[in-house]
């Protein structure tokens, strides 16, 4: 009965998350917005998705191309993956996007995927170094 519950918790719930979010440190995301790229704090981060800081609010559904970007590197071995995320929700300081990933069929081309994105495989790896693995 309690699966039954949450489930029916869920259909009202403006929190539609697919998966468990972390707290993360060490990691930036860059946007362009016409001017220069300016970091900003990612909140929280999942296998699907994370929270950015920001002033912006883009509309549920506008598709934002980002950097992430690890920051505890040196600058000759700066880790970061460019990934198209979609906005899903706005918070008070921010907003919520789900990431926007290659099929592994048609992505898996290492000299297109930097300028279309990322595959599923890439963002599993570099996430990797940002995300507890469930106990």
């Amino acid at each position: 009965m309690g699966s039954l519950k949450r489930w029916w918790d869920s259909l009202f719930s403006k929190d539609r998350r697919r998966s468990d979010r972390q707290a993360v440190e060490k990691l930036a995301v860059y946007y362009w917005t016409g001017a220069a790229p300016v970091q900003h704090e990612v909140r929280d981060i999942s296998p699907t998705g994370l929270y950015v800081v920001t002033d912006e609010r883009w509309y549920p559904g506008t598709v934002v191309k980002m950097t992430l970007q690890r920051t505890d590197g040196t600058e000759e071995n700066v880790e970061h993956i460019a990934v198209e995320s979609k906005a899903v929700r706005w918070g008070e300081d921010g907003v919520g996007l789900a990431f926007v990933l290659l099929d592994d069929q048609h992505g898996s081309n290492e000299k297109d995927s930097p300028n279309r994105g990322t595959n599923r495989k890439a963002m599993e790896k570099f996430l990797s170094r940002f995300l507890k693995k469930p106990e």
